[in-house]
């Protein structure tokens, strides 16, 4: 009788071997060799445990336990690679192991994996039963999104989001930040409105990024009071510059870049831009009498300032009312006159940096751009240059490889601008160039996905 119970609990260990065997656990050496790095793992022998567990896998590839406690010891050793195969496998063998997916989702951030990280944190959405966590999940799909400037993608992300955790900070901040991106400005506003409204802290640090996705609603609802009022509450690192743009002020600067090359219409629109955020902008009014007088009609003084000419007999006073009706030509439209104007200047006064300047930018309106850029890169050679003068050619140097679509030379040149009072303007104009570029890949993508669906 007791032969038969010691008998008893051998049968039962047996048996329970079988059935894990039978159910994809490992028998007899594999199991025995998890076991053993298990125990090296709980001791923080990392190395040695790898090892053990490495046998499990090699014994019986098909138990998930062996993969993903080996991937625990790849994380603690920093080794991202292995880690992210053994977690593969992991998740290949259980689909529905969260943990699984939310340390996969972690490594293929870190190592700049951005489309595989957005589906291993979905998955882990998928099948977490958790709302903190689900909350969470989503919360970083969203901030990928927004960190790789793909944040108009996220509108499923913040429509789950919102049915998870309505009242959360968090979420509130996304849904604001996306309805901006792609243009719902009034949804953002709401938004931001109740979460202004919750917030415990009046620390700038903590509180500034919430103001500023409500002044950004606010300036593109034409709300400009209202705008300035939630600026104030976001003035805080980085949203000072964001704050920057979007001021009457940096409008009016751009505008005056834009006018000192004769890009009249751009300088209008961005002028009259500052004065609809700020009706009482005396340097704004100045601009747009500026750009008015630039219009008027000038054949009546062009035609004293020929007389005038004739009639001097001084040769340094008859050059300079050379480069005065040039000028007057150039605002005029007379271009081809203005170049012939500019070349009897020139003829006495060659290393007139402004008159050149005119007789490039009528070039430039004339259609002969080319000839423009040979006369400003030249005139970009002469001596004594200050940076403020190089960097208006180098502006207009831009515009004109910008109209023959020299997108590289044209990007090189307001690098180059990139310098005083010109620096707003130069930045806006390379910014165009990277909105190009993205939109470009995105047509590319686009190409791809129909050659590989829509062929027959």
């Amino acid at each position: 009788m007791k032969f038969k119970l010691l008998l008893l609990p051998i049968f039962l260990i047996g048996l329970f071997f079988t059935n894990t065997y039978v159910k994809g656990q490992a028998p007899g050496d594999a199991l025995d060799a998890f076991v053993k790095g298990e125990n090296f793992r709980k001791q923080r022998q990392w190395k040695t445990a790898l090892e053990q567990f490495d046998i499990a896998v090699q014994k019986d590839p098909s138990v998930y336990k062996y993969h993903y406690n080996k991937a625990l010891c790849h994380l603690v050793l920093r080794e991202a690679d292995p880690a992210i195969a053994s977690l593969e496998k992991t998740v290949s063998l259980k689909s529905d192991f969260v943990d699984a997916h939310e340390r996969l989702a972690r490594l293929y951030k870190i190592t700049g994996k951005y489309d595989q990280s957005i589906a291993a944190y979905q998955n882990a959405f998928k099948y977490s039963t958790e709302p903190k966590s689900k909350t969470d999940y989503k919360l970083n799909i969203v901030l990928i999104l927004d960190r790789t400037k793909r944040l108009e993608e996220a509108g499923a992300h913040v429509a789950d989001l919102k049915k998870l955790a309505p009242d959360d900070l968090n979420v509130l901040y996304y849904e604001a930040k996306y309805s901006n991106a792609v243009g719902k400005y009034e949804q953002a506003k709401d938004a931001m409105l109740k979460a202004t409204g919750m917030l415990a802290t009046d620390n700038p640090k903590e509180i500034a990024r919430y103001y500023f996705e409500l002044g950004y609603a606010y300036h593109h609802l034409k709300m400009y009071e209202e705008k300035e009022k939630a600026f104030e509450n976001a003035k805080f690192g980085p949203f000072m510059a964001r704050i920057t743009k979007l001021m009457p002020q940096y409008y009016h600067a751009i505008a005056l870049s834009y006018f000192k090359v004769y890009n009249l219409d751009r300088s209008k629109e961005l002028v009259e831009k500052a004065l609809e955020m700020r009706k009482d902008f005396p340097q704004a009014h100045d601009l747009l009498v500026k750009i008015a007088a630039s219009a008027t009609d000038k054949s009546a003084v062009i035609e004293h300032q020929l007389s005038s000419i004739q009639t001097e007999p001084n040769a340094v006073k008859r050059s300079q009312k050379f480069a005065d009706l040039a000028e007057l030509q150039l605002e005029s439209r007379k271009y081809e006159d203005a170049i012939k104007s500019a070349d009897e200047c020139l003829a006495s006064q060659p290393k007139n940096y402004a008159v050149v300047f005119i007789k490039a930018i009528s070039q430039h309106k004339m259609g002969a751009t080319q000839d423009a850029i040979k006369t400003l890169e030249d005139l970009l050679q002469f001596p004594g240059i200050d940076a403020e003068t190089k960097a208006q050619y180098n502006f207009a140097l831009g515009m004109f490889y910008q109209g023959l679509e020299q997108s590289d030379q044209a990007a090189a040149a307001f690098t180059r601008a990139k310098y005083g009072s010109y620096k707003y303007a130069a930045y806006e104009e390379l910014e165009k160039f990277k909105k190009n570029e993205e939109d470009l890949k995105d047509e590319k993508l686009e190409d791809m996905g129909e050659d590989e669906d829509g062929g027959e």
